[in-house]
């Protein structure tokens, strides 16, 4: 039998927290760390090697989530999905520099998570 996927989330919201831990699980994934903040998120990507990274680009009203997925880019082979209400172009342009491989606009249902996680994992 194949390992289910490895997911760490980096979600500030604790509502949306608990909802995505729970789809993710009810997909077959193996949740092995989530974050509300990056130093935690940096620790615990180091800690749970995740598969895939889902990453909330705004952490307390900040565009913090985007150093994480800079830190994933340049230290990790680890694919990574923006997860974000926003979709102005100044922050697409910062996430773009990133090289996200992919980015999911808030709300999403269960397909699209599924469909973006499935995706970025076909990338190498």
């Amino acid at each position: 039998m194949i390992a289910p996927l490895k997911v760490f989330f980096l979600e500030d919201d604790q509502q949306m927290a608990e909802l995505l831990d729970l789809r993710l699980k009810q997909m077959g994934y193996h949740v092995c760390g989530k974050a509300n903040n990056v130093e935690a998120a940096v620790s615990s990507i180091q800690e749970c090697k995740p598969d895939i990274a889902l990453i909330d680009i705004e952490l307390q009203g900040q565009n913090d989530g985007l150093a994480i997925g800079d830190y994933l880019l340049n230290n990790t082979d680890i694919p990574f999905v923006y997860m974000t209400g926003h979709d102005e172009a100044k922050i697409l342009e910062m996430a773009r520099r990133t090289v996200p491989d992919g980015y999911l606009l808030k709300p999403f249902d269960d397909r699209q998570l599924r469909v973006a996680v499935e995706m970025a994992m076909r990338r190498g």
